[in-house]
């Protein structure tokens, strides 16, 4: 069989940031539904246009075989991240391959993790990266995922492991239906809370634009030392949360205070397969996977008001609202496998796991 001819490519011009930002487009282009990424925000973030791109030392590199492109990743030098945990850690973002292409993708992950060590960093991670990238999944290969999180193929596992990446952190998404029983147990959750002097408003009662510096605010001293996290700024939030004023965003996220002070904040979104999915003509979604699920997609509690149900009551109030909006399901995510205090929260509101996924680590 003739060896095929693999090139590794640095992009640095729009054409090739365009073939970068549409190869998932090839590898889930047999998918029933899948999350396609946004082209134009991803070739923003690629050509150093994008605000968050002022802490990052970015390369987009590409694969070809044969003149045929077959795989993708970004190698990223993330400094903002790197001095907030006194680390030198690198990150590949953006990874997806087509089937069937070992060499090319080891031939890829090569160059990148050289473009890596030659600037200083002393390991990599994939799957995780704070705006940036989210963990590969390791179940429910096929369906469609939680609105922001991979549903990537199963042969992903084998590409990563064959360059040399062991298991860092697992993940875990989960499920509650919003049925009548839950429903009620949440109104009680949140006279629980007001009864001990918590006032829960959401995002649109509070208004909007100062619950966005709110929520920025609590994240940043809730996640401080949060694996994976890093500090954010208002600068970078405003715009991406803001176009979302007029959406059932600001009905469903919520703000938690305590004698008037900010405590805590939730981001939730609506069902967004109708509009973000892509979904084969005549496929119809499990209610649980799109249609009718809400996300939770991020809580955070300040520590000083901790313990007195601030996180449950805000999930609760956010879980109404859905129910409110007629969607079936909520979904409470991503939750790091050792946060036993996120995944009791997520249980006490009868949810379940119902997504397993893991980020991956190697020493350079």
């Amino acid at each position: 069989m003739a060896l095929r001819r693999i090139r590794i490519e640095q992009t640095g011009t729009r054409e090739a940031f365009y073939q970068f930002a549409r190869l998932p487009f090839q590898v889930y282009a047999g998918r029933d539904a899948w999350w396609p990424p946004d082209v134009h925000n991803e070739i923003e973030l690629l050509a150093g246009r994008a605000r968050i791109t002022a802490h990052l030392d970015l390369c987009p590199f590409l694969a070809w075989s044969d003149d045929r492109l077959v795989a993708r990743v970004s190698a990223v030098v993330n400094y903002r991240y790197n001095d907030h945990w006194n680390e030198k850690l690198g990150q590949l973002i953006h990874f997806e391959a087509l089937p069937d292409e070992t060499d090319a993708v080891a031939a890829m992950f090569d160059e990148a993790l050289i473009w890596l060590t030659r600037r200083g960093m002393k390991a990599a991670r994939s799957g995780f990266a704070a705006f940036l990238d989210y963990p590969y999944a390791i179940d429910n290969y096929g369906a469609l995922p939680s609105f922001l999180l991979r549903g990537n193929p199963d042969y992903y596992h084998l590409y990563l492991k064959n360059a040399g990446f062991m298991t860092e952190k697992g993940q875990v998404d989960y499920t509650a239906p919003l049925t009548p029983d839950l429903l009620e147990r949440y109104r009680r959750m949140i006279e629980a809370a007001r009864a001990a002097g918590v006032a829960i408003r959401s995002w649109r009662d509070y208004g909007f634009l100062a619950a966005i510096d709110v929520w920025t605010d609590v994240t940043n001293a809730a996640f401080a030392r949060h694996w994976g996290w890093n500090p954010i700024s208002h600068d970078e939030v405003r715009p991406m949360l803001t176009p979302l004023q007029a959406t059932p965003v600001a009905d469903l996220s919520m703000i938690a205070e305590i004698d008037r002070a900010p405590v805590g904040a939730v981001f939730s979104t609506p069902d967004l397969s109708g509009m973000l999915a892509m979904v084969r003509p005549g496929v119809k979604l499990a209610p649980e996977r799109g249609g009718a699920r809400g996300a939770l997609i991020n809580i955070g509690v300040l520590e000083a008001a901790r313990a007195r149900g601030v996180a449950r009551a805000m999930a609760a109030q956010s879980y109404l609202a859905m129910a409110r909006n007629h969607l079936r399901f909520a979904g409470y995510t991503l939750v790091l496998d050792d946060n036993w205090p996120s995944r009791r929260t997520a249980e006490s509101l009868g949810a379940r796991v119902t997504g397993n996924f893991v980020t991956y680590r190697r020493d350079l």
